[in-house]
């Protein structure tokens, strides 16, 4: 079921992953949580948890909202599933300017690799923001499409990650960039 807010749409869905909610201004995805949300206004989705879990057919999403949410919740199942590598349905990615740097240069991260907190704070040209860029990364607005459990620590850790360390491994093991979940310890 979704809510309106302010020109925002949102909705929840389920997979055999979990709750996803889901968030659109207009055409554009901008926003995608694991687990649920603390708004309680947002009703879950009716849909059983299953692998390849359709989009809700009673959706109260309308318009280009509606098409985005039919195909990032195909895409979505299919990178869960193993058989998709990169998203293309169209974002929105909200932030300061200096997030949206490490967002952009995050999605550069190619599937089944992963680049240190270091790496993407040079690459974007402030080499000492190693810590910054966690913080932004800690508040990725797009979870799983802004493939942040692809950054790890420089000391070949895991690192930190919003929806929890268990997670991104699982994550990483699906994409094959780390071999087992006892990697990056």
């Amino acid at each position: 079921m979704a809510k309106q807010d302010k020109g925002i749409q949102t909705v929840c869905h389920r997979n055999m992953w979990g709750q996803w909610t889901f968030s659109f201004d207009g055409k554009f995805l901008c926003g995608l949580r694991f687990a649920g949300t603390e708004d309680s206004s947002i009703v879950p989705s009716t849909v059983k948890a299953c692998a390849y879990a359709a989009a809700e057919q009673d959706s109260a999403l309308r318009g280009a909202a509606l098409k985005t949410y039919r195909a990032v919740v195909r895409e979505l199942n299919l990178y869960l599933a193993g058989k998709l590598q990169e998203f293309s349905v169209p974002i929105q990615i909200p932030g300061t300017e200096f997030q949206v740097q490490v967002f952009e240069a995050v999605r550069n991260i190619p599937y089944g690799e992963t680049r240190t907190y270091k790496q993407i704070a040079e690459t974007i040209e402030h080499p000492k923001a190693e810590r910054a860029v966690g913080n932004a990364l800690h508040n990725n607005p797009l979870q799983v499409i802004i493939p942040c459990h692809r950054v790890v620590t420089s000391r070949g850790k895991i690192g930190g990650y919003t929806l929890g360390t268990d997670l991104k491994r699982r994550l990483l093991c699906m994409e094959g960039a780390i071999q087992n979940e006892l990697d990056l310890e």
